[in-house]
């Protein structure tokens, strides 16, 4: 019989070629060499080529920065930045009306309801702006309601741009006043104070119209209310922090009040940390009336973008400073947003809110320090001062504030306290 065949036992796989060896020997010499290029880009080049390599590429451009009503801004090389105080009896005479635009309009989120919308006069102004200046030089020259019509409403587009940064002002002092609520004189007196005081310090000042802030609060009934008038004071201050970008501080100081004492330098007073360290008010409660929440025992001065005062029943908001970087313009933003004014359970406007947001943000709280009244804020008083008060204005004291004055009070208080600055013009 012949030979016989049987099938090898199945393996599974078909016999390796002959080349295989060499075939291995080149994809690893391959990768080799692919490895080392890519070692050697991120060595020369670590962020640039690797990124572009991971990320899609973009072409976003973001809209320069601008003021809050316009597209455009005025320069200055002034660092001393105020209204007229003279246009004051003309923008009385033209009234809240003829100076913003209001209107009638239907809310979004409830139909049936229609509420107030008031936007600046610049929203009118023309697209560009040398036909806008030119349209203004004509009404400015043929009317002065008209020119203080339109001084009043391009206060919002006056930023400060020195020449060069070399004495770029390191504080500045920022005032809403109320053409309102004081006469010419009593303005007058209000802003010749901090320009006087500025100057010796070498400082900026920032001074608007209470009313140019009309579209922040957006009703005529919200200004009259005095507690949400008060929020004027965040917004004056944002517009401020725009106007002076490179300033390392601002020190709100509302209208109702004087610097009593120009010697004082405010740096040298209160925000050197060997001098803030000893009047920080450290384990102090937030609420003066309840103090569950207080200020942490081991607050260091350095860390502070905040600085405030109390009365004997809640924070206060008439005179406070805070610093101009990341944290204290987002304890600004976060402040000034639109749900703590339309909160309907904040007593005080933004003092409640703010005494809110220090009890419930811990790192917020870490970054403010309370300082006893006296130190910027100290209080007017219709009576004697007691020995040992915290509170109250006496003879040295750097301010004065009368925050809690009727209408017809505050000229008179007013008028007293800058006889006792000035007591030969008294």
């Amino acid at each position: 019989m012949g030979k016989s065949f049987k099938p090898k036992e199945k393996k599974g796989y078909l016999p390796l070629p002959a080349t295989f060896n060499n075939i291995q020997l080149k994809q690893r010499n391959l990768s080799l060499w692919i490895i080392t290029f890519i070692v050697i880009i991120l060595w020369l080049n670590p962020l640039g080529i690797s990124i572009s390599l991971f990320q899609k590429s973009s072409s976003n451009k973001y809209p320069e920065p601008h003021p809050f009503t316009s597209p455009h801004k005025v320069t200055t090389t002034s660092k001393y930045i105020f209204p007229p105080v003279e246009h004051a009896p003309l923008l009385k005479e033209l009234g809240r009306s003829k100076l913003v635009k209001e209107s009638r309009v239907r809310d979004a989120n409830h139909p049936e309801i229609d509420v107030s919308s008031i936007v600046s006069l610049n929203a009118f102004d023309n697209v560009d702006p040398s036909i806008q200046l030119s349209k203004e030089k004509d009404e400015n020259a043929a009317s002065d309601l008209s020119k203080a019509k339109n001084t009043f409403k391009n206060g919002d587009k006056i930023v400060y741009k020195p020449k060069n940064d070399k004495n770029y002002p390191e504080i500045v002092i920022v005032t809403a006043i109320d053409f309102e609520k004081y006469s010419l004189g009593g303005l007058t007196n209000i802003v010749q104070n901090r320009i006087d005081y500025a100057h010796d310090h070498n400082y900026g000042v920032y001074i608007r119209w209470y009313e140019e802030f009309l579209p922040w609060i957006n009703s005529f009934s919200n200004f009259d209310n005095k507690q949400k008038k008060k929020w004027i004071r965040t917004y004056c201050l944002r517009a401020a922090m725009f106007a002076f970008p490179k300033t390392k501080w601002f020190w709100y100081f509302d209208e109702d009040g004087l610097i009593m004492d120009t010697s004082i330098n405010l740096k040298d007073y209160v925000l050197k940390d060997d001098v803030l360290s000893p009047i920080m008010l450290r384990e102090q409660p937030i609420n003066p009336q309840n103090g569950i929440i207080k200020t942490y025992k081991s607050s260091k001065p350095g860390s502070v973008k905040l600085i405030i005062t109390q009365s004997n029943d809640k924070i206060e908001t008439n005179s406070f400073i805070i610093k101009n970087d990341d944290v204290g313009r987002s304890i600004l933003e976060f402040w000034t947003c639109d749900l703590f004014f339309e909160y309907p359970n904040f007593p005080f406007g933004p003092d409640s809110a703010l005494t809110h947001i220090l009890q419930w943000h811990p790192f917020l709280l870490s970054k403010t320090a309370i300082i006893p009244a006296r130190t910027i804020a100290a209080r007017h008083s219709t009576t004697p001062i007691a020995e040992g008060d915290h509170l109250h204005y006496v003879k040295g004291d750097f301010t004065v504030s009368w925050t809690d004055c009727k209408k017809e009070q505050c000229e008179a208080t007013l008028a007293f306290y800058n006889s006792v600055l000035h007591p030969a013009s008294s």
